[in-house]
């Protein structure tokens, strides 16, 4: 997994937001915030749209990804299709 880039102000420890909540949630618009605790950045503070946008992208590569492997499968023809019989045969598993 990549490691995010953020800029200084966007890093705020535990206790700073705990005690600045109210202004980080009116900040949401525009920023983002890496919550530190004991040096490790532990979460992301992100607006709603923010997050409804990330799902959108993670729905989006999950369809692309399922495409794929559809073409993928038209690609290879019915004929090296194994049924369900001989794979279950194949891994020793009784029906």
């Amino acid at each position: 997994m990549a490691e995010p880039l953020l800029s200084p102000n966007e890093l705020i420890t535990s206790t700073k937001a705990t005690a600045e909540f109210p202004r980080l949630l009116d900040k949401l618009a525009e920023q983002r915030w890496f919550i530190q605790r004991r040096g490790k950045i532990e979460a992301v503070l992100i607006s709603l749209e923010e997050y409804k946008r990330l799902l959108a992208l993670e729905e989006m590569m999950e369809h692309i990804a399922l495409a794929r492997l559809i073409e993928t499968r038209e690609q290879v023809g019915p004929e090296k299709y194994l049924d369900l019989d001989d794979v279950l045969q194949e891994l020793g598993i009784e029906a």
